[in-house]
């Protein structure tokens, strides 16, 4: 079952017991589900010069003649967009004019007339500026006749910052609403109102050319204006919602020089914006695995959301014999402002706020039981993708005089699973999908 092209790179090491081997055998599942490569080979092909893009989830194909355009060019916002960017390159070969990408990860492939930019995450920089100005200077000159395809994935909302002003407003509504435990979509709505790119100002620079978007969502209930913060979609939200969004998390929008997101229907005219992949992918992915591994999966959310920490134990209790509960969403973390937080992820929180609170419940079902929460890109805000929870896990911190309790209050869930052995690794090769949760109890 093991190879080195699997993208867990520990997961040999991780599988101590069959429990755990099937648990894992599921998550490589989602990863390859949603690998970058393999997801636009399988969903975006060329016959006699017509694009054909795959919109598996609506079972429908986009068909673009490529003869009805005089340039094509391609923009890539976001973690796994110069990856994507460089695929899509391939397919293209020489029809494409040329393109920028804009990632957390520097490509060291060679495109003609590609441009590959490596910005800071999750607080933008200088580098982040000189990417963007780029940007916007490759699609302002666009025309009726020109083509403009983007790769929009996660993380695109931190990586574009136009100018110094936005960088410092960013920043600060960065650290003040992550720390109050804002959700992605207030985050995004205050980020859009500060930006010339974000809610769907990329569209009207690029306005009048044709735009096809291909969209990783990274958010639950896959709202396309929310990834990225929606650089090519049109923005329902206003400055007043910006303001209202300042004011719930104690920020006075007084200090904040706010913009209006473009209102004017014609930019979006000749728009067209694709859900591409999403973490549906993933589930879909470990469904058909738990399937052949004879068990019997079950969704618990598409959407799932709330307090890290507390995430997965009611779906610990939940399961039955035999049964893997299967869940992707988006967590928060919640800091205490009187300590000074370690290094660790949502992912990694939600595995430890199990463990914590798993010696509550009868010994059998710790016994019986393992549970797994990860990172669809393989970034936990640490180079672990998450971490795996079982008795195992408990009794080795046990053994080795650990508190979990203390480190998961401290917020030094890397640290703690570091130690463990309890860290899931992985290749940085898969879209942005936000996370996914697996609970498995032995039949």
């Amino acid at each position: 079952c093991y190879n080195s092209k699997m993208i867990i790179t520990n997961l040999k090491k991780l599988a101590k017991t069959s429990l755990r081997k099937k648990a894992l055998l599921i998550a490589e599942a989602a990863y390859e589900a949603i690998d970058i490569e393999k997801t636009i080979k399988r969903r975006i092909w060329i016959k006699k010069n017509i694009l054909e893009i795959n919109i598996h989830l609506e079972s429908s194909v986009l068909r673009l003649d490529l003869d009805d355009y005089n340039r094509v060019f391609m923009v890539g916002i976001g973690k796994g967009s110069a990856l994507a960017s460089v695929t899509l390159a391939k397919i293209l070969g020489k029809r494409l004019t040329g393109g920028i990408a804009l990632d957390v990860n520097q490509q060291k492939l060679e495109i003609k007339n590609f441009k590959f930019f490596k910005g800071d995450h999750p607080l933008p920089s200088k580098k982040n500026i000189k990417a963007t100005k780029e940007i916007i200077k490759l699609v302002y000159g666009l025309k009726k006749d020109d083509l403009l395809i983007n790769f929009i994935c996660g993380s695109g909302s931190a990586l574009v910052c136009s100018r110094d002003r936005e960088l410092n407003y960013s920043k600060l509504i960065i650290k003040e609403l992550t720390k109050a435990g804002a959700i992605i979509s207030e985050l995004n709505t205050v980020r859009k109102h500060l930006s010339d790119i974000k809610g769907g100002g990329l569209a009207k620079i690029a306005y009048p050319a044709t735009i096809v978007s291909l969209v990783a969502s990274d958010v639950c209930g896959n709202d396309l204006s929310v990834v990225a913060s929606g650089p090519t979609v049109f923005d329902k939200t206003t400055k007043k919602d910006a303001k209202k969004i300042l004011k719930k998390y104690g920020l006075k929008p007084s200090k904040f020089a706010l913009l209006e997101t473009p209102k004017d229907r014609k930019y979006f005219k000749n728009v067209k914006n694709i859900l591409f992949v999403c973490n549906q992918d993933g589930i879909m992915g470990m469904m058909a695995k738990a399937r052949k591994l004879g068990l019997k999966p079950k969704i618990h959310s598409l959407a799932l959301e709330g307090e890290a920490k507390n995430i997965l134990l009611p779906m610990i209790k939940r399961v039955k014999k035999g049964e893997v509960i299967l869940a992707a969403g988006e967590t928060t973390i919640t800091f205490n402002k009187k300590i000074k937080p370690g290094k660790g992820g949502r992912n990694q929180e939600a595995v430890l706020g199990a463990l914590v609170k798993l010696p509550i419940t009868n010994y059998q079902l710790q016994k019986n039981v393992v549970f797994l929460s990860f990172a669809s890109d393989g970034y936990d805000h640490t180079e672990s993708a998450g971490a795996i929870g079982d008795l195992i896990g408990l009794q080795k911190a046990q053994k080795i005089g650990l508190d979990a309790r203390d480190y998961l209050n401290s917020h030094s869930t890397f640290k703690f699973f570091q130690k463990t052995n309890g860290a899931l690794y992985t290749q940085k090769t898969c879209f942005n999908v936000a996370d996914f949760m697996i609970v498995l109890r032995q039949s």
